[in-house]
């Protein structure tokens, strides 16, 4: 391998050319041109730095790991993968949970493949860096679980990213294992199959991790401080106890759980089954390596087989595709995981078979079946992935920017999937401020000093939804850059355990306070501003590609084609008509200038204020409602509660009569003053001064949305 070497600063890029097998370790030196001197953070965005320094039409593969990895903070463990997607031709990245990325951390910040390998299938990061191409032909064919055990019998301990059969035969959907028992899979867009393309079966690392410690400048106390703010977020620790299926409640108390295609709401009581039959299966629990509040499960299937799972996967191979047994959606699940394909994609693709078929729906042997013969070439165009599948058979389902989507009452969560540069995964925008209950007052602290116009905390008023989805966007991106948990950032946020400016203090590369504004110290603008940077390097990128997104799709159109919405996004993006980066948009990329937003000031208050009881106006009279609950909520109040009182009364008033009556469930109802769940009636939320009657039925619903 030949080397020019690293500086001691400098970010570590490890270079492979595959077609020659040939490596080398390359800094990267600051140059003075903003787009690329944010390469000096590391992560992803040294990942788009690279890209964009690429020439026209050669773009890398890379694999790469944010700062606060490398540094060993709590929850931060995720590596990011990154290529240009098969499925839509936009770039595309994907976040890797297992331990990949604090043993590549351990050797250097990127990755980056070039060519194509004809012979060797195996790429080895041993130790320092060392690097070989290993033919390993009896791979070939293997699903994820298996290829896994053989690179162990071969390397012994190690990380890797496997491609299964669909990865190999070119399937545009096409995802990468990356943990094993339980495995994971990243590849929204089609990752395992731009790694196939690449001639690859697998890339393994052997060096040892980075250790879960602090990096110079730093002390234990930090990591000790952080993994206790991590501790003290309620919604964190719910959704540990869930394991995101509690997300199944949520959707159902908002009416967001569809049947097949995402069509229309099922009725009540499916969500809370689903729920109830996870929690009979769950048996053991896992999540990212250093990660206090771990939010993954494995299952236990009738089979006696163990599957490890997420929400929206069993989504969308279950009640998606019109199977509501909760052990159906992990069977198909373990079809996808046995192929190595992306499920979310793989429900769309099914989808469209079954209402091709309709009424009589396919079984789920047959829908088994059919991933298979996929897998093995069978079914070219469904393997183009479920626009190209819809079109051939003219079959309607949702579909965002040439991927699957998904409807919700939450409009941000629409308006997030159309427009989003890092394509329609909800979990790239993630607009959990207004999906999660977030009173208005705390609302208006985390974006301060964005100004939300009145009905901007409603998740089913478009007032301010623009603004907020772009805020989001920005703030996801960044926290994926510097390698830290998003879940875990949103919690901190909406829970008030830390400010912007704290979370940024903890997270953001030291590197930041140069890069971005020089002389000052770490704040959330500076976090934000990385954020909205990467994001118009990526729309470059995407440009130069000729990968412009699509005009916005009709299920959605009437919905996000509101000033408020899909026009008010533009114009914060810098957007032209025709989806490029303006002159100026572009000249204000790596600078806090890039959140320059030009918004008017709240047009007033609301119409009551959400962070303290509200005497209602009527005479109350003694009463009795009922609260329903899941996961961690109903472990203290049950999944029933009659709840006595005098009504009507104030949301507030009445979470504190529960929490008064169960004062164990005290931290899940309240924080001080401020309700914690967010609260349903009939599919309506509700805010902290809204009025509850006698007989009334409350979802109580504590979920940080997305997985």
């Amino acid at each position: 391998m030949a080397e020019t070497g690293w500086t001691a600063d400098a970010p570590r890029i490890l270079e492979v050319d595959l077609a020659s097998g040939s490596a080398r370790k390359l800094p990267w030196p600051p140059v003075g041109d903003p787009v690329l001197d944010l390469g000096l953070l590391s992560g992803p965005a040294l990942g788009l730095a690279r890209a964009y320094a690429a020439p026209d039409g050669e773009e890398p593969f890379v694999v790469c790991v944010g700062d606060a990895v490398r540094r060993g903070l709590s929850t931060a463990a995720r590596a990011t993968v990154q290529a240009r997607s098969p499925l839509t031709g936009r770039l595309t990245a994907g976040q890797v949970g297992s331990d990949l990325g604090r043993r590549l951390a351990a050797v250097c910040d990127l990755v980056c493949l070039v060519g194509r390998s004809a012979g060797a299938n195996v790429l080895h990061i041993g130790p320092q860096g060392s690097v070989e191409l290993i033919g390993m032909p009896e791979l070939d064919g293997l699903d994820p679980a298996r290829t896994h055990t053989a690179l162990l019998a071969r390397f012994g301990a190690c990380a890797s990213l496997r491609v299964g059969p669909a990865g190999e035969a070119g399937v545009a959907f096409a995802n990468l294992a990356a943990r094993h028992d339980p495995a994971s899979y990243v590849g929204r867009g089609g990752l395992g199959a731009a790694l196939g393309e690449r001639g690859l079966k697998a890339l393994v690392v052997t060096a040892d991790g980075a250790p879960a410690a602090t990096a110079e400048g730093e002390g234990e106390a930090e990591g000790e401080d952080l993994t206790t703010a991590l501790l003290a977020s309620p919604r964190l620790v719910a959704r540990g106890r869930g394991g995101t299926l509690e997300l199944g409640a949520a959707f159902e108390a908002r009416g967001d759980l569809r049947g097949l295609g995402y069509g229309a709401p099922l009725p009540g009581g499916v969500g809370e089954r689903i729920e109830r039959d996870a929690g009979r299966a769950r048996r053991e629990r896992h999540g990212c390596r250093g990660c206090p509040t771990r939010c993954g499960w494995v299952f236990e299937r009738d089979s006696g087989r163990r599957q490890g799972a997420h929400f929206s996967a069993t989504y969308a191979l279950g009640t998606n595709l019109g199977l509501e047994r909760f052990d159906d959606a992990l069977a198909l699940l373990a079809t996808c995981d046995a192929i190595g394909c992306d499920a979310k994609e793989a429900g769309s693709v099914l989808a469209v078979w079954a209402l091709s078929r309709a009424p009589e729906l396919p079984a789920l042997e047959e829908y088994q079946g059919f991933l298979e013969a996929l897998a093995a070439g069978h079914e070219p165009v469904a393997a183009r992935g479920a626009a190209a599948f819809a079109e051939h058979l003219g079959v309607r389902v949702p579909l965002a920017a040439g991927e699957a989507a998904r409807p919700e009452t939450s409009l941000a969560s629409v308006l997030g999937q159309c427009v989003g540069v890092r394509g329609a995964e909800p979990m790239r925008t993630f607009p959990f401020l207004v999906a999660d209950g977030v009173a208005r007052d705390r609302l208006e602290a985390i974006v301060a000093p964005l100004p939300l116009p009145r009905g901007a905390e409603d998740p089913r008023d478009p007032a301010g939804k623009g603004r907020l989805v772009w805020w989001h966007e920005n703030f996801v991106t960044a926290v994926d850059a510097c390698g830290f948990c998003a879940f875990s950032a949103a919690g901190l946020l909406v829970d008030g355990v830390c400010s912007l400016d704290a979370l940024a203090d903890w997270i953001l590369p030291r590197r930041a306070v140069d890069v971005l504004d020089a002389g000052a110290s770490a704040s959330g603008a500076q976090l934000l501003a990385l954020g909205a940077s990467l994001l118009g390097v990526q729309r470059m990128l995407d440009e130069r590609s000729a990968a412009l997104p699509e005009p916005a799709p009709e299920w959605a159109r009437a919905t996000i084609v509101v000033d408020s919405m899909e026009p008010e996004y533009r114009r914060l993006r810098g957007l032209t008509p025709d989806g490029r980066l303006t002159p100026e948009a572009r000249s204000r990329l790596g600078s806090l200038a890039v959140l320059d937003h030009g918004l008017a000031p709240d047009d007033g208050p609301v119409a009551a204020p959400t962070g303290a009881p509200v005497q209602p106006a009527a005479a109350a009279q003694p009463g009795s409602l009922t609260l329903r609950s899941s996961g961690v909520l109903a472990d203290h109040l049950g999944t029933t509660l009659v709840l006595g009182l005098d009504l009507p009364a104030t949301i507030h008033a009445v979470l504190a009569e529960a929490r008064d009556r169960v004062p164990e469930a005290e931290r899940f109802l309240m924080q001080g003053s401020e309700p914690v769940p967010a609260v349903y009636r009939g599919g309506e939320r509700l805010g902290p001064a809204d009025l509850v009657s006698n007989q009334d039925v409350l979802d109580l619903v504590l979920a940080i949305a997305g997985g």
